[in-house]
């Protein structure tokens, strides 16, 4: 009687351990690890994050209301302003539907704090999901075992643990357009799935633009060119055309193109425009595109481990090879995604940063677990060997993925509050950043922000008093202690700023001669203060802090009055 529950109890436990699932549950691990980073706040941490104040504040309006734009198609902010709606309404019940109160009520901690929650949660849940898009995209391909290992390639992917723990579109974009890829790899198998491939491509569009670049060449490839190159299917087959035009107009109809087409092209404009160009980090021309191949190729430690990356190199060899036709295409439909992004994107773009080079990474680096399984196919009796090899392959990228973990758990900034917690109330501080870069400020304290700009076109922070000061001298306010924001903890804020013609679009705040002059005599001592804390992030070897896109592992610089 006892040997039928103790074979379904014995059945439930190898389901439970299925590796598939061991390598989606020690992912959740690594994204739960510093989940409440820099949380309770009115802001976060991760630059050019949307959550929480965009979908929090109802910045998707702007989508829609003609003539203006949004730098970010609708889609994700508006799952997250769906979201946020408990929190707003809260804010409602509190404050009035005025907008000047409501605005003051809804960047109130307790309120950004459940909307980024949200976001992080939401966040978290599509990156699990594009770790199983590439499980089962590459056991489509290749089988279990290589599938199960490009999992593992990618939920140890130390940016992609990253933008897990944020609300950045990095990883929404990325989850649509590995469905999207999917679904490709499905129309290849001459499955009627043209219609899916093409929405989720659409919404990967929706969520962040530059998607598109990794999509452009796949979708013609594989429900043009090849169903016609293999005679599977017509180039101009009912379902294709059907799909090809609800994708267009759902396209259309979200991202404002049809309903606010002046707003919508005022966008496009500054997408091809200041938003990119003036960005750039490498001269145009072919001497800045293999200077930017070559930091790319550096960057490799950022993602994974050179042994991976080199057995990824063994593995697109070894599918060019011994695969023809149709399932040639299935198995290059990867590379050709990353090849599609690093033309369309990354070169034109002229930028390096780990996210800019993140679509790659998802693509190619799981072509090393075709090494790993056809070498475990072929030599059965050394799969002992086979394994440990390959998971000391992985150590490295292991690693990668605790420095990232540690270093979100070690931010400087926790370092910079315990300092000023323990200042006296009457202490006044006066801060210079914006809530990306700082850290929050007791409530305890007298914190004043100077600046030279309007307080009309300052992101606020509660509790914080907002000064107007052309000169940006705080000798005549005197206060007791100076906090830097971390991209502000440096010596070259310091150097004369560049001609106004040279700067970056968007560096207003503190980037100005009187606030290179500030920082000046902060450094060198001339206005009466005097460096007494440095804030560091700080892990135990082999992990590192690790910057990612200026959001973290900066110093803080505390300054004091001197007597």
């Amino acid at each position: 009687m006892l040997e039928r529950p103790r074979a379904a109890a014995a059945a439930a436990w190898r389901a439970l351990l299925a590796p598939e699932r061991a390598v989606l549950a020690a992912f959740a691990v690594a994204i739960g690890v510093g989940f409440t980073w820099g949380l309770p706040n009115s802001n976060t941490w991760a630059v050019d994050a949307i959550s929480p104040r965009s979908c929090g504040l109802g910045a998707i309006v702007e989508t829609y209301w003609p003539g203006h734009f949004h730098t970010y198609p609708p889609l994700h902010m508006a799952w997250l302003t769906m979201l946020s709606l408990p929190w707003i309404g809260l804010a409602v019940l509190r404050a009035g539907a005025g907008l000047d109160a409501l605005g003051d009520e809804l960047i109130k901690p307790l309120y950004m704090t459940g909307i980024e929650v949200s976001a992080r949660a939401l966040a978290a849940a599509m990156a699990l999901g594009i770790v199983w898009n590439t499980i089962r995209w590459w056991t489509r391909m290749q089988g279990r075992v290589a599938g199960v290992g490009a999992g593992i390639v990618t939920a140890s992917n130390a940016t992609l643990v990253y933008y897990a723990h944020t609300g950045n579109l990095e990883v929404p974009y990325l989850f649509w357009a590995t469905w999207a890829l999917v679904e490709m790899d499905r129309v290849l198998c001459g499955e009627p799935r043209e219609r899916q491939a093409l929405l989720f491509s659409v919404a990967a569009v929706l969520s962040k633009d530059q998607s598109a670049a990794a999509l452009l060449l796949p979708l013609p490839f594989a429900l043009v060119i090849v169903p016609w190159v293999s005679r599977r299917a017509s180039t101009l087959r009912r379902g294709l055309l059907g799909s090809a035009v609800l994708g267009a107009l759902v396209y259309g109809v979200v991202s404002g193109a049809l309903v606010n087409p002046s707003g919508f092209r005022r966008r496009v404009a500054f997408l091809l425009g200041p938003a990119s160009q003036t960005w750039a980090g490498y001269p145009p021309g072919l001497h800045g595109a293999a200077l930017l191949l070559g930091h790319a190729a550096q960057a490799i430690p950022h993602f994974t481990s050179w042994p991976i990356a080199f057995a990824a190199l063994g593995g697109i060899a070894i599918v060019s090879a011994s695969t023809r036709g149709v399932e040639r295409a299935r198995s290059l439909l990867p590379l050709l995604a990353a090849t599609s992004f690093t033309l369309l994107f990354t070169l034109n773009a002229r930028r390096s940063e780990d996210r800019f080079l993140l679509p790659q990474a998802l693509f190619v680096f799981p072509y090393a677990a075709v090494v790993v399984a056809r070498a475990w196919s072929a030599w059965p009796r050394a799969r002992l060997w086979i394994g440990a090899g390959a998971a000391a392959c992985a150590v490295p990228a292991l690693v990668g993925v605790a420095s990232v973990d540690g270093t979100l758990v070690a931010d400087s900034r926790y370092e910079a509050e315990r300092f000023l917690t323990r200042l006296r109330s009457t202490t006044r501080v006066e801060i210079y950043g914006t809530g990306f870069f700082l850290p929050r400020m007791p409530s305890t304290l007298r914190v004043e922000r100077p600046g030279v700009e309007p307080l009309a076109e300052r992101q606020r922070i509660p509790g914080v008093t907002e000064i107007v000061d052309p000169e940006m001298d705080p000798r005549s306010r005197a206060p007791d202690v100076i906090v830097l924001a971390t991209v502000l903890s440096l010596e070259v804020v310091t150097f004369p700023p560049p001609p106004p013609d040279a700067r970056p679009y968007g560096s207003t705040a503190y980037h100005n001669d009187q606030s290179h002059r500030l920082f000046r005599g902060l450094y060198d001592g001339s206005l009466g203060y005097a460096r007494t804390f440095v804030a560091r992030c700080a892990l135990p070897w082999p992990l590192e802090c690790r910057d990612v896109h200026d959001a973290t592992a900066r110093d803080i610089w505390i300054y004091t009055k001197t007597p």
